[in-house]
């Protein structure tokens, strides 16, 4: 028995400490300091919290777990999320890796079983309450030192000197956490009988709603305009929505592909908004990214968790109201009102892995007090394997969990680590570039991919960067029959890594922008250079159809090759998509002038002045090239210009890729339509 109080103990301070430190634990040594290492932490803790489970269980002789109305929602979601992840999912190692996607689900599933085993007393569960409620306090008290300006002052690194920045990752996702906690404490201060309990409590919530203030001040404020999150309109995350059930209604397009999802389904009314320009990586709302990725069982499996929670607290009310004020009535009541106001939050907000991890923790708070409450609804039951014939018990169970455990402990400490070292060879490679270190990058890279070699973006720098070190022994004007063969090496390890991140996820089209913009960066130096970059360009506008930019710099390749019906077509296309695009009436007016229609080219130009800002040289140079052209008119065809208002005007040029001669001899393997096999050899071959 003490053996078995010990490690319940140590679980119990091993979850505190998590729910204390993850909202706002971040590590400067990933590509991404904030959600990837929130990630870990979560997993790692999760797998900890299972061992001490099991071994608890070896030394009672059976596996003990707590019975809840939450239990079979929770359930359901686990299985929707690896479901989803296997076989809806392009890229299944991303699924699982990627922050609030599968790997996330399984571990918050973990998460929620394991931790009522190591909450026995009231007062456990006030620690519980205490971390998360602390937690957030920080998180607050940060928020006003930054966006105050005051910690400003600090020798800071360079990533933390700004007025918006968070420990939890961006101010919004601080004031969503600060948000979901103000029930908890609202309440705690209403009902706490103790008064340093309450004044503590209430000075808590003071820090809270000045720490929200500031947060709003940030996102809100007209004046600090550059400040202000993004967000997907809702009618837009909904019509995408609604367009992934096309493709999959049960299961979605799978974890970690809303991105394709939204190049894919998003409406060409979006052209219109002031973010038409931007990519989104998650829905309006958590509700419309699960529609979006995992379908309609994915939203009925959170649904459900929804419907139970409040249920659950409806229940523990009733109790509450009955059987009286006890600590545990009242600590049933807050976590619930905290969980919901975090479902509700999520209704309006896109996905926060921390506003995610706090409902989790608020639904674990819950069903631990409701058990301790002494009803029925929640209650501890043992499973255990009778022997045939006899009503005996027998030990074998907490043996086979064991065995079950430690491989997936194995398994996961094994590919995480890895993937963890990807990460921050990765990060290496990032900040080496920055620097201008081409074979630091390389090499970093290469080790990255030996970690990981299934993450897409890693492919694309890494081809981006082989192009880069082509391009610049290329600028060589004297060269060797050496430096031609590292060039072709550098170009074709260029395009196989391209197409490696096109295999590992060929729904992402920036995958395959990368693979046209590596060959079209190859149009002087390889021979069939043209033909791989077109098709390129038309399997990334497939993905991304109501794009205007690509059909841009598509109809650019076509306008470099004296092609200007083509060019012409698809700078109207562009037009089309987005009729206040001054770029793409710009490069039509172009097009049409090499091609000698003149009057056109006129229409077009006086679109564009007409659509830039008059204030910018834009438009003196929109301007100059029609007074131009108006010259070359007959007097009965001429125009008077019109003014005004906003864009850039980027006239389809030759690129800078030095010319080699003779042009290098590709192998026909790297062209587009040839399967790429991704492999762990990240050297030039």
């Amino acid at each position: 028995m003490k053996i078995d109080l010990a490690l319940q103990k140590i679980g119990l301070w091993l979850i505190a400490g998590t729910i204390f430190i993850l909202p706002w634990f971040f590590l400067p040594i990933t590509s991404e300091f904030y959600d990837f290492n929130k990630n870990a932490l979560l997993i790692i803790s999760t797998l900890a919290l299972l061992a001490l489970w099991v071994i608890m269980s070896i030394v009672d002789r059976q596996v003990r777990i707590t019975r809840s109305p939450l239990a079979l929602p929770i359930l359901s979601l686990a299985t929707v999320w690896l479901a989803g992840a296997i076989l809806r999912s392009p890229n299944r190692v991303e699924a699982f890796l990627q922050p609030g996607q599968a790997g996330t689900w399984l571990a918050l599933a973990f998460f929620f079983f394991t931790v009522p085993n190591f909450v026995r007393h009231k007062k456990e569960i006030e620690i519980l309450v205490i971390s998360a409620v602390s937690s957030i306090v920080l998180v607050s008290i940060s928020t006003v030192l930054f966006t105050s300006g005051a910690i400003l002052r600090l020798s800071l690194p360079a990533f933390m000197n700004s007025h918006v920045w968070s420990p939890t990752g961006s101010m919004l996702t601080a004031g969503l956490a600060i948000a979901a906690v103000i029930p908890l404490l609202g309440y705690l201060v209403v009902r706490l009988k103790s008064q340093f309990g309450a004044t503590l409590a209430a000075i808590a919530l003071l820090v809270i709603f000045i720490g929200g203030g500031a947060t709003v001040y940030r996102l809100i404020n007209p004046a600090v305009l550059a400040d202000r999150a993004v967000f997907l309109p809702q009618v837009t995350g909904w019509g995408i929505a609604l367009e992934a059930l096309k493709v999959s209604p049960l299961l979605g397009t799978g974890p970690a592909t809303f991105f394709s999802d939204f190049t894919r389904f998003r409406p060409v009314a979006f052209n219109l908004t002031p973010n038409w320009n931007l990519r989104f990586t998650s829905s309006s709302n958590y509700y419309l990214h699960l529609l979006s990725t995992l379908g309609v069982f994915g939203l009925a499996a959170y649904l459900f968790l929804v419907s139970r929670s409040y249920q659950l607290l409806r229940k523990a009310t009733r109790l509450n109201s009955v059987s009286g004020s006890s600590h545990s009535n009242v600590l049933a009541v807050a976590s619930g009102l905290g969980a919901l106001a975090c479902f509700v939050l999520q209704l309006f907000f896109p996905f926060s892995l921390v506003l995610l991890f706090l409902t989790v923790v608020y639904l674990v708070i819950l069903v631990s007090a409701v058990k301790l409450a002494g009803t029925a609804v929640v209650h501890e039951a043992s499973v255990d394997i009778v022997a045939a014939g006899s009503a005996a018990q027998t030990p074998i169970l907490p043996w086979i969990v064991a065995v079950l455990v430690l491989t997936l402990t194995g398994v996961t400490l094994y590919l995480g680590s890895r993937a963890y070292a990807a990460e921050i060879w990765y990060y290496k490679a990032l900040q080496a570039a920055n620097k201008g270190n081409g074979l630091v990058t390389y090499d970093s890279l290469a080790t990255a991919l030996k970690r990981n070699p299934f993450v897409d973006d890693y492919r694309v720098t890494f081809s981006r960067t082989s192009l880069l070190l082509a391009s610049s022994i290329a600028r060589n004007p004297d060269l060797k029959d050496a430096d031609r063969n590292n060039i072709s090496q550098l170009a074709q390890q260029a395009i196989r890594e391209a197409k490696n991140a096109v295999a590992l996820n060929p729904n992402k089209v920036t995958n395959v922008e990368n693979l046209a913009i590596v060959y079209r960066n190859l149009l002087n130096v390889a021979q069939g250079a043209d033909a791989w970059t077109i098709a390129a360009y038309r399997q990334a506008i497939v993905l991304d159809p109501t794009n205007p930019n690509l059909r841009i710099v598509l109809g650019g390749v076509f306008y470099s090759q004296k092609n200007y019906d083509d060019a012409i077509r698809l700078f109207q296309q562009s037009a089309d998509l987005k009729p206040d695009l001054a770029n793409a009436h710009y490069n039509l007016a172009s097009a049409y002038r090499q091609k000698g229609d003149l009057e056109k080219a006129v229409a077009e130009l006086q679109n564009v002045v007409q659509l830039v800002d008059k204030s910018t040289s834009d438009y003196d140079k929109a301007t100059q090239e029609l007074a131009d052209l108006q010259k070359q008119l007959p007097p009965a065809k001429k125009t008077p210009a019109a003014p005004t208002t906003g864009s850039q005007l980027n006239q389809p040029e030759p690129l800078p890729t030095p010319a080699i001669n003779p042009p290098l001899q590709l192998d026909q393997s790297l062209s587009p339509e040839s399967p790429a096999t991704p492999s762990t050899d990240a050297t030039p071959r």
